[in-house]
């Protein structure tokens, strides 16, 4: 019998936690030509959500989707190469001719490869010169406006961790972009972001090329009532019964997070018989923790020492920065503790929220209680 939860990859169909609210925002958006600016914490769905949308009004064939993973992208070279088979990609899945494809380019030249799957791959060949490449992103950039207009047809472009473009000449980047997609009038962009810091700071502060250019649209963590429904019902998918109680142990035990909820579920289906007891809950954790005990041991043996305390402080309370806290933990300055806070954060192991600070994986925070 197949295990009915999935973790690990993006996530799409009867896998796909139920957000039907989000599903139709974003959908009225992209038909509406409205830019959106999506951000939120770590391992909440985004691009689950971003991929089930485009899935969605692609099959209706309401538009042409053109995804875009900018986290692939370590160089400007490598991010025109990525944005180029992407809409290589979109014109692909609807069966368009590889000369049509090839006519779109005229600065850097598609080569197209059969793979074992019988799919296409795209390649691109081009001069790797700073001038070469500037030439490239400019033709680049306005493809999507040119297909909408080919095809008549509202095209939607999403860039998938659009924080990461900090590393590819920062804010020169950002200007030039916004220089080209502010003139498409029938090509929608998506803008995804899981660190929060830099993110907000890209489209909140008013010398940033990109202020004010998106609708603001945070994704929030889904109601515990709706994610613990969600688990109750995959394990009914496959005759094995859950009560309520323990499908919401579940769900608290993960912080409501659907990466680790998802995680937790696989291996408390593998541990149960047909009915869940508390047992086969405790089980699948046991075995979370035995399989990721080197990557945790990682994570902590990296950190400093003043950032292992505040990593042992928060996995007890987010009142990090209280008199009290401190000195029972002996955490040292404020300056400390936001030098420490502010790695921990880059490193992605904490995440900023209302009220203090918090671990990013709840399974990482139940190692840290048990281990030091």
């Amino acid at each position: 019998m197949k295990n009915p939860f999935k973790y690990g990859e993006t996530v799409a169909g009867e896998y796909f936690t139920n957000r039907k609210k989000e599903i139709s925002d974003l959908t009225q958006y992209i038909l509406a030509g409205q830019n959106v600016f999506m951000y939120s914490k770590r391992r909440l769905g985004k691009t689950s959500l971003v991929k089930t949308v485009l899935q969605e009004l692609s099959q209706k064939k309401e538009v042409i989707a053109i995804y875009v993973d900018i986290q692939q992208a370590t160089s400007l070279a490598q991010f025109l190469e990525i944005y180029s088979q992407a809409i290589s990609k979109a014109l692909l899945t609807r069966k368009e001719r590889m000369e049509k494809i090839a006519s779109f380019f005229s600065r850097i030249i598609p080569a197209f490869e059969l793979e074992p799957d019988g799919k296409w791959k795209v390649l691109f060949d081009f001069s790797k010169t700073k001038a070469s490449i500037n030439r490239g992103l400019e033709e680049v950039y306005e493809l999507p406006h040119r297909i909408a207009q080919e095809y008549k047809k509202r095209v939607v472009v999403v860039f998938d961790e659009f924080q990461e473009i900090s590393r590819l000449n920062g804010e020169e980047f950002e200007k030039r972009l916004r220089s080209f997609i502010q003139h498409h009038q029938e090509v929608c962009y998506i803008f995804t972001g899981s660190k929060t810091h830099i993110i907000i700071q890209m489209f909140a502060d008013p010398n940033r090329a990109f202020y004010k250019s998106a609708a603001v649209y945070p994704l929030e963590p889904m109601p515990v009532t709706e994610m613990t429904d969600f688990v109750a019902k995959r394990f009914e998918a496959t005759s094995k019964s859950i009560s309520e109680d323990l499908a919401e142990k579940i769900v608290q035990l993960s912080k409501n997070s659907p990466y680790h909820v998802q995680m937790l579920s696989w291996n408390v289906w593998l541990a149960a018989g047909k009915v869940v007891n508390k047992a086969d809950i405790q089980a699948g954790l046991e075995e979370i923790m035995h399989h990721q005990n080197e990557l945790f041991y990682t994570w902590y043996d990296s950190a400093s020492l003043p950032q292992r305390a505040v990593l042992r402080t928060l996995a007890r309370t987010n009142q990090i920065f209280s008199r009290e806290t401190i000195l029972n933990y002996n955490l040292g300055s404020s300056s400390t503790i936001q030098a420490s806070i502010r790695t921990l954060i880059k490193n992605g192991l904490v995440d900023k929220e209302i009220g203090g600070y918090s671990l990013v994986d709840p399974f990482f925070q139940i190692w840290l209680k048990r281990k030091v």
